[in-house]
């Protein structure tokens, strides 16, 4: 178990020293402070008040979990697979005294710590912004916030599992990437054509913090959500580890 843990510090590091992580990481704070403090003089131009302090953050996570973290969990995981493959340094921590599992597993782990680290700083980030529109803030406006956030974390969760699994069969972080995108674009399209078929996709599902918030109502559909994305997790899991243990690298 100390080794898993020690390895998953030296992922999340390799993952620090990037970047495109850092990018990700400004173009987060940017995106939720720069597009509150443009909304709020956008309305107070025009002397509307469309979107307020109660629900801009929740109305950004829509933006975020639709375009923008899916293609940093994309990136993340063609990263940590394919790109270290194609580069040779996979081969190298294989050398290590570490099973494939705890790679795999640590790899994996360090994904889904990092997509939790961008959610909470976006939260602060949305959080501070709507602190510049109208609308006074309330204990249980900031409650939902926390619960909306939390709640997105597991399909996200899930999407890194399937970005993990697709990263198996590339030797190339452009190739995965490329293709996880295509796919995910052709799952979203899908949805429009096929919306009985698109409940079976974790893509669909990246709005489920909306089940969470005000409707008593929605349990029993939150709970089925919640066991479906757990059950693709650990198949995604599973097979995505399969692949990496008969992997010759």
């Amino acid at each position: 178990m100390s080794s898993l843990f020690a390895n998953v510090l030296n992922e999340l590091s390799k993952i620090a020293y990037r970047k495109k992580t850092w990018f990700f990481l400004a173009a987060t704070l940017l995106l939720s402070i720069g597009g509150g403090l443009l909304l709020a003089n956008a309305q107070s131009g025009f002397g509307i008040g469309a979107v307020t302090s109660g629900d801009y953050p929740i109305k950004l996570l829509g933006l975020f979990t639709v375009f923008f973290l899916p293609l940093f969990v994309f990136m993340g995981a063609a990263d940590l697979f394919s790109g270290e493959q194609g580069d040779r340094t996979m081969k190298i921590l294989l050398t290590r005294p570490l099973s494939r599992f705890k790679v795999f597993a640590s790899k994996q782990i360090s994904l889904c710590l990092v997509i939790a680290a961008y959610l909470i700083l976006a939260l602060v980030g949305s959080a501070i912004a709507s602190l510049f529109l109208s609308g006074g803030l309330t204990p249980n406006a900031v409650l939902d916030w926390a619960v909306a956030y939390g709640a997105a974390f597991v399909p996200l969760a899930a999407l890194s599992f399937i970005a993990v699994f697709l990263a198996q069969f590339f030797s190339t972080a452009s190739g995965a990437l490329t293709v996880s995108l295509l796919l995910y674009v052709a799952a979203k399209a899908g949805a429009l054509f096929f919306p009985q078929a698109s409940s079976y996709s974790p893509a669909t599902y990246l709005d489920w913090h909306t089940l969470w918030l005000g409707n008593p109502m929605a349990m029993g559909q939150t709970l089925n959500v919640f066991m479906f994305l757990v059950a693709c997790s650990i198949l995604f899991f599973t097979a995505g580890f399969y692949f990496f243990d008969k992997k010759e690298l």
